[in-house]
């Protein structure tokens, strides 16, 4: 039986996004039956010990890294950006427990799999006499100077952010040694392959692709239902209200509408951004009855807004990969979403629609009428409907797992 130690900073079976990513290698590696050590933050460990007893998986270890009492209580918050500081404490602790876990195990492969940071590299390169797989990584994508307005007084940390990522690409010394020491380095998207081929520790045939996002593993059973047209056209959004996750260029693609589309949009999601969503309404002249913000719903209810819904609108400003959309598409809903980053190939032409960005109101217009289209043609939305489902039941945890093992374990 080989012997994985997993570098998983964010790890939960409860929770969404990079939680979920954690939760599940750490998992999926242990059902195929390989030895896993997974090294994770103290925020979620009662919860992943809990799940492990009730999932009576004997060959799954969790190690938790604790730091200092302050900075596990008041920085380990994935809502502030002092969370980059716990983490790179976080790294720097990892990395001599996991040296120790090793010169202990002597184990065959060491995975880095959050954050799924590329810029910030893994503290797995203090490994010797082991296999050293890096990613799946994201971080190369940046916001497009036409949603420049969207980000308001935030923008200055997009400009930040572009010039920290050149820095860390060429100064990070633990992204340095990760990349020369990685046996694989595997790739959210096409951004961040550009941007590792960029330096000089790029070697060809090194470097592969594989999504960051896959369907939940307790939504793999989900059956497909067609849809009856609601009354309303159910328009779903999710995601946390930050600038990037661009709700703002959402609502204005609504006041293209034309007047006669009976539409529903419903806001999941909260963030510092909440309190701005009444001002777009206004701004844009949208009718409020005909959007419902939610604010935060549990995890284990979202399937609930998944089946209600008749199309997802997910256009983001910047993302790695998007889990919701293929958490949705998992669910039979069509996909209305940009042709950038992550969702470039997650979401197929037959899955939905893809906006290709072109100027600040253009991009609106086009994510308008591309609802309008889905609104006025229940045929084709029936038919991506299946064809997103049918994608996201070929991109599960335990089929991307079966590759990553198969290629290159």
């Amino acid at each position: 039986m080989k012997k994985v130690v997993l570098s998983a900073y964010a790890c939960s079976p409860y929770k969404g996004s990079e939680y979920c990513v954690g939760w599940s290698w750490a998992v999926g590696l242990a059902k195929k039956g390989l030895e896993v050590w997974c090294v994770t933050n103290v925020e979620d460990i009662e919860d992943c010990l809990k799940e492990k007893k009730a999932l009576e998986i004997q060959n799954l270890h969790f190690v938790s890294v604790e730091l200092h009492d302050f900075a596990d209580k008041n920085w380990l918050n994935n809502s502030k950006k002092v969370i980059y500081l716990h983490y790179f404490l976080w790294k720097r602790k990892a990395s001599k427990i996991i040296k120790d876990l090793h010169e202990k195990h002597h184990f065959d492969i060491a995975h880095h799999v959050s954050y799924g940071s590329f810029q910030q590299g893994s503290s797995l390169y203090r490994l010797d006499n082991c296999k050293i797989i890096f990613g799946p990584v994201g971080g190369g994508q940046m916001s497009l100077p036409i949603f420049k307005p969207y980000f308001g007084s935030s923008w200055i940390i997009e400009i930040i952010r572009k010039y920290m990522s050149k820095f860390l690409v060429h100064f990070n010394t633990s992204l340095i040694r990760t990349l020369k020491k990685a046996d694989v380095v595997l790739m959210v998207n096409q951004e961040t392959q550009t941007l590792f081929e960029s330096t000089k520790y790029y070697k060809e045939g090194k470097s592969f692709y594989v999504s960051d996002s896959a369907l939940p593993v307790q939504f793999e059973q989900n059956q497909f239902k067609e849809k009856d047209s609601n009354e309303e056209f159910r328009i779903l959004w999710v995601g946390r209200l930050i600038p990037r996750r661009g709700l703002e260029l959402s609502l204005k693609a609504l006041s293209y509408l034309s007047a006669d589309v009976n539409y529903k949009l419903v806001i999941v999601g909260d963030g510092e951004q909440g309190p701005k969503v009444s001002e777009w309404i206004k701004k844009y002249k949208l009718d409020p009855s005909k959007i419902e913000h939610l604010g935060w719903v549990p995890y284990s209810q979202m399937h609930e807004e998944y089946e209600k819904a008749d199309v997802m609108l997910f256009c983001p400003l910047r993302d790695t990969a998007g889990l919701q959309a293929t958490e949705a598409m998992g669910f039979g809903l069509p996909i209305i979403t940009m042709n950038i980053s992550g969702m470039r190939t997650i979401v197929t032409d037959e899955c939905g629609i893809k906006i290709n960005p072109t100027t600040t109101d253009g991009t609106a217009k086009d994510i308008g009428d591309a609802i309008e289209f889905m609104y006025n043609n229940p045929k084709f939305r029936k038919k991506a409907a299946r064809k997103a489902y049918e994608r996201a039941m070929e991109n599960t945890w335990a089929n991307k797992i079966e590759r990553v093992t198969t290629e290159f374990y």
